[in-house]
This record gives structure tokens, C-alpha cells and sequence, in this order.
């Protein structure tokens, strides 16, 4: 259990924060793992989840191609929906059940547990292509894994959610209980960041759910397939296997992670710039503490403003 895979998917229409974020995330995190996987999506889905594939996937393919893969020595793996593959996906994690390709959204799904089990090493850090990492520790990756080590209930490991915040608070995090200083147990779990150990896959398969009732409906509507989300579905095999999630800062200057919460072109623009504030940790009070980028870190009126007339439209119709 010594070695280490990172593990980051992406699929075309990450392009336009990839080429950006990626390289951001490898310089962190790629001198401390043992392998690096990049797992490309290469069946689009539907809805919100489908956007600007054909215009970005040969730009995403040219961009891991030619500027990432020799540089981290990275090994690019487009995700195989054969029979044969899923087979083999099916059986591993899901004790021969047949693996729904999205879920009741149309996001990934599938795809998420290919990506697991294409990694070499049982235990696998996992990135979402837009997930930013502040603190920049070279030693995260080591402490990560000694938490396996000394604890056999321990599952999932993750970097704080958010900048550290000085009262060593989270907010807006289930925490289930503190377990030391930046250092904390938490109820369930997120598949945009984590670090698992995947052996346990072998003798405690998952079980397939059902989304609820209401989400069913819309899977049927949207033409998805009626599947719950991969995170509830991890969520609920640690509580039934009275398993753990710890996220930790770690020693020194730690590891941090921040999400963007919407996808606006003032967040394009900017990206560059978000990228080397971030990393120098150049960011407001209000911020640390807290998992989403905040409204003083980037614009998000432009989001917001789109999501108030949605909700207008969405009223005026009804």
C-alpha cells in the first residue's frame, strides 16, 4: 500500500479550465505520487453535462498530447465503454452488476470507477479537472497515506476543504468529529477530491441505487439513466461498512483544495490569474474556511443572474 496513483478525469469540455488548472494540480502533486493518470471521457453526455464537446475535444486531446503527458511523464487513458471493459468495472466494484454510464444528471459515472481501476496501486488520489489546491505541500501525499497505515477504518483521505481557517473552524461541512488541529472526520463524501483505498473493492463490493423518487422522474424525462449519484453511493458504503473520511491541512504549509461553483466567462478570463492567487494564497478573510471560490475571490454575478431568471422563467411557465 506504499505507492501511490494520482488519478484526474477529464472529458472536452474541461477544456477551457484544464489548460489552465491541470498543469497547476501536476506541478503540485506529481513529484510525491508514483503514477499520474489522465482518464479522458469519450462518450458524451446529455444536458448541461454535454456542452461544447465536438468544439473542444480535439483541443483537450492536443493539450494532454503535446504539453502535459511528456512533461509529468503521464499516461493518458480514454475511457473504454466495450463490453469486456465494463465487465471487468462491473465486477470489481460492483460484484458483477452491470455499471450505468452517467447517472440520473447525465454526469459521469462509469467513467469515475474506470479511472479507479485503471490506476496500478490501491490507494488512488483522485482529481475533478477544476479543482484548484492551495498550500502547495510536498509532503501531503506521504502524511495522506499514513493515515491507512495506522487506521484500518480509514477509506477516504482529502486535503481541507478550503483555505485554513485561523479559529480552525469548516464552513458549510458535515463534520462528524475533530480529530486534531486541521484535521477532521467527515460524513460522507465528494468525488471531486479524494484519496482512496481501493482494496477494500475486492472482498465489500458497492450496491446500485436509485436516485429518489423526484430525481427518478428526471432521469426518465432527460432520457438518463435512472442512477443515483457516485458520491451517495460511496457515502453510503462507509457508513454500512463503518468506515472513515478524514480531511486534513497536514504539517507546515498543508494542503488546501477550493471548487469553483459556477462556469462563467469572467472565470475564464481571469483563470490565470485566479490560478497564481490561489497558489500564493493571496485571498480574503472570507474565504478561509470555506470549500467554494466566494464572490470577492471571482465575479459570479453573471452566474447568479442567469440563475434568478431561470427561476423567473421557471415560475412564469408554471
Amino acid at each position: 500500500m506504499d505507492k501511490v496513483s494520482l488519478q484526474i478525469n477529464l472529458a472536452p469540455g474541461d477544456f477551457l479550465y484544464a489548460r489552465h488548472i491541470l498543469k497547476h494540480q501536476l506541478s503540485i502533486l506529481a513529484p510525491q505520487v508514483d503514477e499520474i493518470i489522465l482518464t479522458v471521457e469519450t462518450k458524451a453526455s446529455k444536458g448541461r453535462f454535454s456542452g461544447d464537446w465536438a468544439v473542444y475535444r480535439d483541443q483537450l486531446t492536443n493539450f494532454i498530447v503535446n504539453e502535459v503527458q511528456n512533461q509529468f511523464n503521464a499516461r493518458i487513458v480514454w475511457v473504454d465503454y466495450s463490453t469486456s471493459a465494463k465487465r471487468l468495472v462491473g465486477n470489481y466494484f460492483f460484484g458483477g452488476e452491470d455499471v450505468p454510464e452517467k447517472d440520473f444528471r447525465g454526469g459521469p459515472y462509469y467513467a469515475y470507477f474506470y479511472g479507479l481501476l485503471m490506476a496500478t496501486n490501491d490507494l488512488v488520489l483522485h482529481l475533478d479537472a477544476d479543482m484548484f489546491l492551495g498550500g502547495g505541500s510536498q509532503t501531503w501525499v506521504g502524511e495522506a497515506r499514513a493515515f491507512f497505515k495506522k487506521d484500518s477504518s480509514c477509506f477516504i483521505v482529502s486535503p481541507l476543504p478550503g483555505p485554513p481557517h485561523p479559529d480552525d473552524i469548516l464552513i458549510n461541512q458535515d463534520v462528524k468529529l475533530k480529530l486534531a488541529s486541521y484535521t477532521y472526520s467527515l460524513n460522507g463524501m465528494s468525488t471531486r477530491i479524494f484519496m482512496i483505498d481501493k482494496a477494500r473493492f475486492r472482498t465489500h463490493k458497492l450496491s446500485l441505487r436509485k436516485p429518489p423518487p423526484r430525481n427518478q422522474a428526471k432521469a426518465i424525462f432527460n432520457g438518463n439513466p435512472n442512477a443515483e449519484l457516485p458520491e451517495n453511493i460511496l457515502s453510503g458504503y462507509i457508513s454500512k461498512h463503518q468506515l472513515t473520511r478524514i480531511d486534513f491541512l497536514g504539517s507546515g504549509v498543508g494542503l488546501w483544495s477550493l471548487h469553483p461553483p459556477y462556469r462563467t466567462q469572467t472565470f475564464f478570463d481571469h483563470l490565470p490569474a485566479l490560478v497564481r492567487r490561489i497558489e500564493s494564497g493571496d485571498l480574503p478573510d472570507a474565504q478561509r474556511g470555506f470549500y467554494d471560490i466566494i464572490d470577492e475571490v471571482c465575479d459570479w454575478s453573471e452566474a447568479r443572474s442567469k440563475l434568478k431568471h431561470n427561476r423567473w422563467w421557471k415560475r412564469k411557465k408554471i
